[in-house]
């Protein structure tokens, strides 16, 4: 079988170390044995020559999450060669809960024969396939690098009981679920004698050798579904809730949350799993998670501890979380999950399936 041979586009800057999808997928493209990769840095001084070369030479074009999850980094005349060619383009869609207008007219600009986007949900892709007329594909926004997020010791052997490292969602999100996991555990955890490394800080996050060993330090590990129960393809919540915060500075998240959510109509969900709960299954690091769907593949009791959001069985998951043995069936469940479904080569063959539909 001869391999594919893919232009990837990725903006590599040092601001983006604690996000592991950014470093995973070029590394699970580069090697795989299906696929001949070239990568072409946005950010890098531009290399006229070089890059229609590349170009011209590949079978299909590939755009990573980077170059635009907070703007768009591909510009000048790069964009206009990925524009111009007739190859199929595949872009990778990021943070898929603001800057939806520019993302589209991005997808048009470029002519995208391949969405992939981490939101799980069929409405969500529904409505991205009717606005661009191209295939969407679904993907786990971060595979399992099985080298580096490998099974930690066994849990007696973890000194931190309760561990967590997260960022605070823009309240326009429309939850603060994160916020909620680290200071109920912070505050409920010691009184029952765990000892909880739980934080939402950005100076506290890790890049990906120190999350994976920090996760094998662990014998428990807290998270939730990433984005947004709210999803939106024109920003129009977005933009309201950030000219009520401009305008009402002291408001309160609780404010927010009641004049723009409580009575939105026929919401969308745009949840997706985070990589976070991917790389826990990986490490065999039993998880609590707020309920969620988690795509489907990890469902509550077989592979992880569910915490209700309104934290009514908050002690049942206390008296769950002391029961080693429970927790590590738990994690063995959800790690056989993780090295079957999740690894970047299961994620990369509908990839490939889809970029020779496209070509």
């Amino acid at each position: 079988m001869s391999q594919l041979r893919i232009a990837v586009l990725l903006a590599a800057d040092e601001s983006f170390a604690t996000l592991s999808y950014l470093h995973g997928w070029p590394r699970g493209l580069a090697a795989d044995p299906r696929l001949r990769c070239t990568f072409i840095n946005t950010l890098a001084p531009d290399r006229k020559l070089r890059n229609r070369w590349v170009i011209s030479q590949c079978d299909a074009v590939v755009i990573l999450h980077s170059v635009f999850s907070q703007g768009n980094l591909l510009r000048g005349d790069l964009a206009l060669l990925i524009a111009g060619t007739r190859k199929p383009k595949v872009w990778f869609i990021g943070n898929e809960y603001k800057l939806m207008p520019e993302k589209m007219e991005f997808a048009e600009n470029v002519g995208v024969n391949v969405l992939v986007s981490q939101i799980l949900s069929e409405p969500a892709l529904g409505l991205y396939r009717e606005r661009l007329r191209c295939e969407v594909l679904a993907l786990s926004n971060t595979g399992l690098d099985r080298d580096l997020f490998c099974p930690g010791p066994p849990l007696r052997e973890r000194p931190i009981d309760v561990g967590y490292r997260a960022f605070d969602t823009p309240w326009y999100v429309g939850h603060r679920e994160r916020v909620l996991l680290a200071e109920v555990f912070d505050d409920v955890g010691p009184r029952h004698g765990l000892l909880v490394d739980a934080s939402y800080d950005p100076g506290d996050r890790f890049d990906e050798p120190s999350w994976a060993a920090f996760l094998q330090r662990c014998k428990t590990q807290l998270g939730c579904e990433a984005g947004t129960d709210f999803f939106e393809l024109d920003d129009h919540t977005r933009i309201a809730v950030n000219a009520f915060i401009d305008e009402h500075p002291h408001a309160t998240y609780d404010e927010v949350f009641a004049r723009f959510f409580t009575n939105y109509t026929r919401p969308v969900s745009g949840r997706t799993i985070s990589g976070r709960v991917v790389e826990a299954a990986g490490t065999m690091t039993p998880q609590v998670l707020l309920e969620g769907s988690y795509g489907g593949l990890f469902r509550p009791g077989e592979h992880y501890i569910s915490l209700r959001k309104d934290l009514a069985n908050l002690d049942s998951v206390l008296a769950q979380v002391a029961d080693l043995d429970h927790c590590e069936r738990l994690a063995a469940a959800a790690h056989e999950v993780a090295v079957t479904r999740l690894t970047y080569p299961a994620l990369v063959t509908p990839l490939i399936e889809a970029i020779e539909r496209a070509s």
